[in-house]
């Protein structure tokens, strides 16, 4: 942990760097091949250069460029591209409302690409030699499952582990995990533990100078950011599900109709594309509209692009769609995996019935067959449905609903919503370049 804090102060550093002096860098080549810039374009690069840091240091942390331990380095790439792209829009729009920023276009734009490729650079040289440097990491998991799954355990120290999967037993002495967990790097928990012996477990590992993890249940979830109160000499927590005040509420309607609007006007032409597209392939209707449930189990029409053949539950009824539903159109698949087919319900968020970041919304006739998997899941009724989310953002079409359900309960327990939805914009942005992301 401390080797990858380390690492991660590094990038920082290098980063801020390469942003800093790339400017200058262009700046002296330009007027090497002959570009007219002047003083006063100095200048304005000057008081330029540590705004542009700032909001790079802040993309920094949103796309998490400091987690070298990410696997996936085109997920690094992705999110090293949309910042530079901000940068080179934001240097481009500010000279129209503040002359003293008036860099040259020139400037901007060519920094842009030494940035890039720089960046780039940087940080598969230092995500190589931290991988090089990382020894392999001995992980404990304790479980009730006598085959648990360690599939998700591989984005822990870039996948250089040993797991030792240790049965949990009722009849087994409580310290007899302490000698385990001695030899171990890290400690895991499942959720496959009930309450008691989760806690009689952290009780014992309190006392050993490991990490320890807990893989939460939806009654740690419902405990997470809770107010705390002392009554007399008497501590109580006070449990909320959502945890947004008024001023939250009028900020995140406000974002949502601003987004809204904005993702309209940009996706119109991709919008009237994709209409031609399914009209050519599979011909009207073009959208397709659906009951969904809604915040507190009110139900309204959800707007999207059809993607599945017309009359497709006509004799099937209502069913949950899988990853190679053959009644998804070939126009469907390609909206589906690049989620271009959810834009249409921007307009749901207009109209009140969504917001632009919440749970999924589901269909009132599968939530019975849902519940019966995840008996919580109306739980997340208590949140106004979005567009994008943790689940939407992070799992798959075939991630159970449990799983779904505990990151929408994670979503609404944030403190600082607002933060947490420009966070999970962000990446879904990032998302429609991703669609192996989406199986």
């Amino acid at each position: 942990m401390r080797k990858y804090r380390l690492f991660s102060l590094l990038q920082a550093i290098v980063d801020v760097a390469v942003v800093y002096f790339s400017y200058y860098l262009w700046f002296k080549i330009g007027m090497a091949l002959g570009f007219q810039y002047t003083e006063r374009n100095l200048i304005s690069l000057d008081a330029f250069v540590p705004y542009a840091i700032i909001a790079y240091l802040v993309l920094f942390v949103f796309y998490r460029l400091y987690d070298a331990n990410e696997i996936d380095f085109y997920e690094t790439f992705l999110g090293i591209v949309f910042s530079e792209i901000f940068l080179m829009l934001l240097g481009f729009a500010i000279p129209f409302f503040l002359r003293a920023f008036a860099v040259p276009r020139t400037v901007i734009l060519f920094a842009f690409v030494i940035q890039t490729i720089l960046l780039v650079l940087s940080h598969l040289l230092i995500r190589r030699v931290y991988f090089n440097l990382s020894p392999y990491m001995k992980v404990l998991l304790i479980s009730k499952n006598s085959q648990p799954d360690t599939d998700n355990l591989s984005g822990i120290n870039n996948g250089k582990i040993i797991v030792e999967k240790v049965l949990f037993d009722e009849s087994k002495n409580f310290a007899s995990f302490k000698d385990i967990a001695q030899k171990s790097d890290i400690i895991l928990i499942d959720d496959s533990l009930d309450l008691k012996e989760k806690s009689e477990l952290l009780r014992l590992f309190a006392y050993i100078e490991k990490p320890v993890y807990l893989v939460p249940g939806i009654y740690e979830l419902m405990l997470l950011n809770s107010q705390v109160h002392i009554i007399s000499d008497f501590p109580i927590f006070e449990v909320n599900l959502v945890n947004v005040s008024a001023v939250d509420k009028f900020l995140k309607r406000f974002m949502d109709i601003f987004v809204s609007l904005v993702a309209l006007i940009v996706f119109s032409p991709v919008m009237l594309v994709i209409s031609i597209a399914i009209l050519l392939e599979d011909g009207r209707p073009i959208f397709y509209l659906q009951k969904r449930l809604g915040v507190n189990n009110k139900t309204f029409k959800t707007i999207k692009f059809r993607t599945m053949i017309k009359d497709a539950e006509k004799f099937t009824g209502a069913v949950l769609s899988t990853e190679n539903d053959p009644r998804i159109t070939k126009v469907g698949r390609f909206l589906r995996k690049t989620g271009l087919d959810e834009v249409p319900q921007f307009i749901n968020v207009l109209t009140g019935d969504m917001s632009v970041v919440g749970p999924r919304p589901e269909r009132p006739e599968l939530m019975e067959k849902i519940k019966s998997e995840a008996p919580n899941f109306d739980l997340r009724l208590k949140v106004k449905p979005g567009i994008t989310g943790f689940a939407q953002l992070y799992g798959k079409y075939d991630t159970p609903f449990e799983a779904k359900l505990k990151m929408d309960l994670l979503y609404a327990k944030q403190r600082h919503p607002i933060l947490t939805d420009i966070y999970i914009m962000f990446n879904t942005v990032k998302l429609f370049l991703s669609p192996h992301k989406r199986k």
